[in-house]
């Protein structure tokens, strides 16, 4: 095929459930012109048999295999087999809008961009989730303004060109690649660009099957493991966060957090 616009690339692990709704939603896209690169890294599931199932909906798609099952490693590979100059990074649990790859396609020929990111929603609408979407989406517009530290790496759109620039994805770390990813691009005198739209929605999986508190808890115990050098940032990424890809949410348990349902139920009485 002719060079596309975009590479989308979407790594892959145990994700038989979710994979087929997003190559789903890039079959319905209104632009066209895009490749997408699956980098499974060795499911135990149906993943690649029901990312084989879109080969004649989406004649662009390539599938790997990564011999490692690291998000990063799968992320660097497909990377490797993109064609296009824009590249876009997608968590395999992501959902789009039919019109997301052209509103994209106008901000990057609107303003020169170097790496950027859009806003968010959860994938279930209710006051919890959505009170917590909107703290993750203004707090990375602050931090931006102020100083870049992090990204969601469930979507990361950037120039092939800035991409070998920063020299890919890290890795040695096992969580929380965003924040590498981003001071690595500090490093080499990247920008980072917020646009808060087109949204995509972004999977609250971990939320639900652990419960709020928890996965809150989870993530705070990482980011005082990220002071304390590598070492210890990486034994305890591996205890606490991991990379087990769909698998980590099939127990059918679902976890509630009634404590902060009733915080929301004050706030809203108050």
């Amino acid at each position: 095929m002719p060079k596309p616009f975009f590479s989308i690339i979407i790594p892959s692990l145990n994700e038989a459930k979710y994979l087929p709704k997003l190559l789903g939603d890039l079959t319905a896209q209104t632009f066209h012109d895009f490749e997408v690169i699956v980098v499974d890294g060795q499911s135990d599931d149906q993943t690649v048999s029901k990312a084989q199932s879109f080969i004649k909906s989406l004649p662009h798609l390539t599938i790997l295999t990564s011999p490692t099952r690291h998000v990063c490693v799968q992320r660097n590979q497909g990377a490797k087999h993109a064609k296009a100059d824009v590249l876009i990074f997608m968590d395999a649990d992501n959902r789009l809008p039919p019109y997301f790859l052209q509103g994209i396609k106008y901000h990057l020929e609107s303003e020169s961009v170097d790496i950027c990111t859009v806003w968010s929603k959860p994938d279930k609408s209710n006051p919890t989730n959505d009170i917590i979407s909107l703290g993750i989406n203004l707090g990375l517009e602050i931090q931006n303004n102020i100083s870049p530290r992090f990204i969601l790496e469930s979507m990361i759109i950037i120039p092939a060109k800035s991409f070998n620039k920063i020299g890919g994805f890290n890795t040695t770390t096992n969580y929380a690649e965003g924040i590498s990813f981003i001071s690595q691009a500090n490093k080499a005198g990247l920008s980072f660009t917020i646009f808060r739209d087109p949204t995509y929605q972004y999977s609250f999986r971990r939320f639900r099957k652990f419960g709020m508190l928890h996965t809150l808890k989870v993530y705070t115990q990482l980011g005082i493991s990220n002071l304390l050098g590598d070492e210890y940032k990486n034994k305890k990424a591996k205890e606490l966060y991991p990379m087990l890809g769909g698998s980590l949410f099939t127990v059918s348990k679902k976890a509630k957090n009634k404590f902060l349902l009733n915080i929301i139920k004050l706030l809203k009485d108050f």
